[in-house]
């Protein structure tokens, strides 16, 4: 009988090891995704015109957008031990959004593609060619 006892606990530890993992995973994989652009000034108004009236609804219906920030216009402070500005200048758009996994957020770019009502919201913009600067970073939450 201590034998059985001794047996199924160990296939009961494996199995609470194997939950912890794969529940750790689950955790680990949401990914947030921190997009700056820097916009040319000469479209930077109509730009957030159409991101505030076009894109951000389009957004929020697909994905889970943290917040979309815009400059206030107010110079940035650059600190540290070799502090390097772009030529390019500041990003003047920010925005956040966050996914269950990089899986995800490269399925929602990759859709753009050949979604139909993208199109129709892309074709509202301003200026495509008005992104001086583009840049992606992707985080994991430390909470």
């Amino acid at each position: 009988m201590k034998e059985v006892f001794n047996s199924f606990r160990e296939v009961y530890m494996r199995y609470l090891v194997f939950l912890i993992f794969i529940f750790s995973i689950n955790i680990k994989s949401e990914v947030y995704e921190i997009r700056d652009y820097t916009i040319d000034e000469d479209w930077f108004e109509a730009y957030v015109y159409w991101a505030e009236n076009h894109f951000m609804p389009y957004g929020n219906a697909r994905i889970e957008i943290i917040d979309f920030w815009v400059s206030t216009g107010e110079e940035a402070i650059v600190e540290g031990t070799n502090p390097i500005v772009s030529p390019n200048g500041q990003p003047n758009v920010t925005w956040v959004a966050r996914y269950k996994s990089r899986e995800e957020r490269d399925a929602f770019f990759a859709n753009l593609d050949v979604d139909p009502e993208w199109e129709k919201v892309w074709a509202k913009h301003p200026n495509p060619d008005a992104y001086i600067h583009s840049n992606a970073r992707f985080f994991s939450s430390v909470k």
